[in-house]
């Protein structure tokens, strides 16, 4: 009797266990898109695992590796590299043994139900702490470099290493408990440093957007100014050209004032304005994209069709347009076709925005997440989890889809025209 009482307090206390290893995950990496049900059953497989070897070796070698190869596991159901995916599970795994070790070295290296349930308590106090440094949502889709996850994962390896040398080494009463949570403290440190390295990540990431922003206003700037001077030029020349019309017009010679109009025409057009909606925004940012891919592929078309002023946050169309357009640019650069074609329209309070670009190296069908190629993790590949964030804000979907050489991004946000 007391034993399945034993039993049963393990498999409680257990599942509060594995809920909070679930959180600590979730505040370091984002979880697939409609995998929901793949994690629970993944959790519920590790849940068991769990249980049963704790159950049957207790504290152990044997548990401790098939403990971390249970957490590493439960990474593949989230987003992300795989340098960043490991940094993760060695956290994990380094605060959950920490935790432990602490408890069965304060109680005499016997661990029983009672103490597991003080060893899941001093989790619960981990993950609030954790969870207050880390409460930024944006900071799970940051993808550091080799030197950065490097410096982040030597921490909880370390952690690890003297944790095993405390168990084996014939260590034991409150000094080896002490040591312990001296370590668990040490591994906490490195969600402050993550979280340090975040939040510089992010300044340096706004401080770029509003960059790219100052280059699109003075674009747009310049090309006002070329615009205005074409204007200036014609009136000055209005009376000679209406003498001109006129001459023509006694003369009946239709076609040729026909082509006499239509090189007023041409020569008003400012071949560096590639929008004009009257949106300064949307000019700004598509003048200043679309230039730069006319100066790196051969063919760029742009049919753009939206009203002066939209209840769309400025920022938000900027992160959205930006990365697309920057990606695109990108992907049909490294082609022989370099095409790059982008539609966007607003119709009943619905943006839509269609870019096809050409592109190569990249398996075909529809796309739920782009990795990035670029050995530079932590300044490329995040853009699009940014602009997946901001179609969801306005209740919109995005779908990317590769046939034959081509990419298609369709997205599509409810919004309205002011």
């Amino acid at each position: 009797m007391v034993n399945d009482r034993v039993i049963f307090e393990l498999l409680i206390v257990n599942i509060l266990r594995v809920l909070l290893i679930k959180k600590m995950m979730e505040l370091f990496l984002p979880a697939k898109e409609d995998e929901g049900k793949k994690i629970r059953v993944g959790y519920g497989c590790y849940y068991l695992l769990s249980t049963v070897l704790f159950r049957t070796f207790n504290i152990s070698a044997l548990y401790g590796i098939c403990n971390y190869l249970g957490i590493a596991g439960l990474t593949a159901f989230y987003r992300g590299t795989w340098k960043k995916r490991i940094w993760v599970s060695l956290s994990v795994f380094a605060t959950d043994l920490a935790c432990s070790l602490a408890v069965y070295f304060a109680f005499s290296q016997k661990l029983i139900v009672s103490q597991q349930a003080v060893w899941t308590l001093l989790l619960l106090i981990c993950v609030a702490m954790t969870s207050r440094i880390a409460h930024q949502a944006d900071g799970r889709e940051i993808a550091f470099d080799k030197k950065q996850i490097g410096i982040l994962t030597v921490i909880p390896t370390a952690g690890i290493l003297i944790l095993g040398v405390l168990l084996y080494g014939g260590y034991e009463g409150m000094a080896a408990a002490l040591i312990c949570v001296s370590t668990l403290i040490i591994n906490l440190s490195i969600f402050y440093l993550y979280h340090v390295m975040a939040e510089n990540y992010r300044n340096l990431r706004e401080n770029d957007i509003y960059r790219q922003q100052t280059y699109a206003y003075q674009n747009q700037l310049e090309v006002i100014m070329e615009s205005q001077g074409r204007i200036r030029a014609l009136r000055h020349d209005m009376k000679n050209h209406m003498l001109a019309l006129q001459m023509l017009l006694r003369k009946k010679d239709w076609e040729e004032a026909g082509r006499y109009l239509n090189s007023m025409q041409d020569f008003m057009v400012n071949p560096s304005e590639y929008t004009a909606t009257g949106n300064e925004s949307v000019d700004s940012l598509l003048n200043y994209k679309l230039q730069r891919a006319n100066e790196v592929l051969d063919t760029v078309e742009a049919g753009i069709s939206i009203p002066e002023k939209l209840t769309l946050h400025t920022l938000d169309l900027n992160v959205v347009l930006g990365n697309l357009l920057d990606n695109a640019i990108e992907a049909a650069g490294r082609t022989e076709e370099k095409r790059l074609r982008v539609m966007i329209k607003l119709d009943k309070g619905v943006l839509f925005i269609n870019i096809r670009n050409s592109c190569q190296g990249i398996a075909g069908g529809k796309l739920r997440h782009l990795e990035t190629t670029k050995e530079d993790a932590s300044n490329h590949g995040i853009g699009l989890g940014n602009v997946q964030r901001i179609v969801e804000k306005y209740q919109g979907e995005m779908e990317m889809v590769c046939e034959n050489g081509s990419m298609e991004t369709d997205v599509i946000m409810y919004i309205k025209a002011m």
